[in-house]
């Protein structure tokens, strides 16, 4: 705690008390379900904007959002207010080609989805295996069908990636002391990491991370710690290895300037959040640019057609869309078949990399009957689906999503259950009785 006294000086005492105080909370608003104003008038527990993100709300402590329904219709993240800050800085738009490097459990990577619209390309990677699940969940949950997930080291992306991408956020693992007042956890881990624990992987990342952007791509670097090691001083180490890169001001940095603080040792252009400041637990957060020169890698290849899907399993998936109302114009060649599982592929092939999820996993085959996916019906369009509405104050709104079947007269066949007009998945009309589909692993308990 040295360092942090020399870091701060006066202000070094109201850091340490403000671990003391209730931490911060804030949902972020998905942008591609709901607009700002609708958001407001449904979700009456909202606390004002955070100021570097507007999609995202502070909410009081006591609040549970994960209990609310809205919540299981992917209509907002539960985030904490300052990790909304690197995707702002990175500033995706509709069309990039982005990376997320380090990226489960999915926060940033629904963030970065959302602000391109679905349009482009977004890779959601991580190391850890066992943290994929909630990544790809979080993925279908806010409707991203532009979006692949890997589970793959940095380096090894550069097989197929290398000079690829517009846009790479590299969240990296770090000391994690922001995360102290919400955590004990976390606390308690910190008093025996080694003082390179994370330094050393940091400079990896940074650099492979390097590779992968294009000339002219710009990539943001942070962490959720206060150490200028792990900070400042790694990227001064990278920009003396990289003389191609430099950093550059947010480009939102004139709204904000009031609400952060900024970088120590001559990096005026990083963002730092202190919890005894500002209203978030602490991040750092810096925006580095790729000099434009040399090649552009512009891989946009058609997806590895060995999985193409058959006349008769196509032709059994186009039936089920017919019947629900929806479009088939884009699906119709588009449609490739991984051993159960149609998925529509996205406009970039992966290959020779561990792809855990390909691209919109649109159903799947059981006893040669094509069942819709969780995913298909988070994302679809209900301008002619079939639909059957509760409003969010009907017990039967929990009951489905308890996995109940439902006491239900209407047509025969699959419906699109909507709670307030929002869609939660898919049911089956039969002799009044509406057969739950809702996927078991996200039922209510």
């Amino acid at each position: 705690m040295n360092k942090m006294k020399n870091l701060l000086g006066q202000d070094y005492n109201a850091f340490i008390n403000s671990f003391e105080d209730k931490n911060h909370k804030a949902v972020r608003r998905n942008t591609l379900k709901i607009d700002g104003a609708s958001f407001e008038s449904i979700i009456d527990y909202l606390e004002g904007n955070v100021p570097w993100c507007e999609d995202s709300y502070y909410i009081s402590d006591y609040q549970r959002p994960g209990k609310d329904l809205y919540y299981h219709c992917g209509l907002f993240y539960i985030q904490e207010p300052s990790a909304s800050l690197p995707v702002e800085l990175l500033n995706p738009k509709p069309g990039d080609m982005v990376l997320d490097l380090c990226a489960a459990p999915g926060g940033k990577t629904t963030q970065i989805g959302a602000k391109m619209a679905n349009k482009g390309f977004l890779v959601a990677n991580d190391v850890n295996y066992k943290r994929l699940l909630s990544l790809k969940r979080n993925i279908q949950l806010f409707g991203l069908s532009n979006t692949i997930v890997t589970n793959e080291q940095p380096s090894s992306l550069k097989r197929q990636f290398s000079g690829f991408f517009d846009k790479i956020l590299i969240d990296a693992p770090c000391s994690g002391e922001g995360m102290f007042r919400r955590d004990d956890r976390t606390k308690n881990k910190y008093e025996g990491y080694e003082p390179n624990k994370f330094t050393d992987l940091q400079k990896m990342i940074l650099n492979d991370a390097s590779d992968l952007l294009k000339p002219g791509g710009t990539m943001v670097y942070s962490t959720c710690t206060f150490s200028l090691e792990e900070n400042e001083e790694i990227i001064e180490w990278f920009l003396t290895q990289n003389h191609h890169f430099k950093t550059i001001p947010a480009h939102n940095l004139e709204k904000i300037r009031n609400h952060v603080s900024f970088g120590f040792n001559g990096f005026g252009d990083a963002i730092r959040i202190w919890p005894h400041i500002h209203k978030g637990e602490g991040h750092f957060a810096v925006r580095l640019e790729k000099e434009i020169s040399g090649h552009v890698n512009a891989m946009t290849c058609d997806a590895d057609m060995d999985s193409s899907i058959s006349k008769a399993s196509e032709s059994a998936v186009l039936d089920f869309f017919k019947e629900i109302g929806l479009q088939t114009d884009n699906l119709i060649g588009n449609l490739h078949l991984e051993r159960e599982k149609v998925i529509l592929y996205s406009s970039v092939a992966v290959t020779n990399l561990n792809c855990i999820y390909k691209g919109l996993e649109v159903g799947y085959f059981r006893n040669g009957r094509f069942l819709p996916s969780q995913a298909l019906a988070m994302m679809v369009d209900l301008k002619a689906c079939k639909t059957v509405n509760f409003s969010a104050t009907d017990i039967n709104a929990v009951k489905y999503l308890k996995g109940e079947s439902i006491y239900l007269e209407g047509q025969k066949g699959w419906v699109l259950v909507t709670i307030d007009g929002y869609p939660v998945g898919w049911g089956k009309l039969v002799d009044g009785l509406m057969k739950n589909h809702y996927l078991k692993e996200w039922r209510l308990m």
